[in-house]
């Protein structure tokens, strides 16, 4: 009987995911950017939630922009004759946005450490500050480079 190599590779590396995240979700502070298990007491959870709220609305357009100039990007790259010049500028307006979004993400964290929160508190900032807010999504915060 034959075995196709690639149905034993794809079982291999289902386990190697599976395991790997049991493991990373057993970790302590999972979720909260590794900060452990610090629960808020409700001002605070008002006070992270008022801040929040703050940089959503803040935000929002320049998330807006950004995921507009992805589709442009995205629309131009797949182009049957792509323009270079057109693709880069359209690349470093979305640098631009992304940098802005950067910018606006330390003043909440200021705001955070100011208020005596926990950077990423409660809002799902385990994948929100690596992964935090580039892009859309209200906790969005996850929202990867172009």
């Amino acid at each position: 009987m034959k075995r196709n190599k690639g149905f034993t590779l794809a079982l291999i590396a289902i386990a190697t995911l599976t395991i790997g995240s049991s493991a990373a979700l057993a970790q302590p502070g999972y979720g909260m950017g590794g900060q452990g298990y610090n629960p808020l007491t409700p001002e605070q959870q008002t006070t992270l939630q008022k801040l929040h709220n703050d940089y959503y609305t803040q935000t929002s357009q320049l998330r807006q922009q950004l995921m507009s100039k992805r589709y442009e990007y995205n629309a131009l790259i797949t182009a049957s004759s792509p323009d270079s010049a057109k693709i880069e500028s359209v690349a470093n307006e979305m640098a631009t946005l992304n940098q802005q979004l950067d910018q606006q993400r330390v003043k909440f964290d200021i705001a955070l450490a100011e208020s005596g929160l926990p950077r990423g508190a409660g809002m799902g900032y385990g994948g929100c500050g690596g992964g935090m807010h580039r892009g859309g999504g209200h906790m969005g915060m996850g929202m990867g480079r172009w």
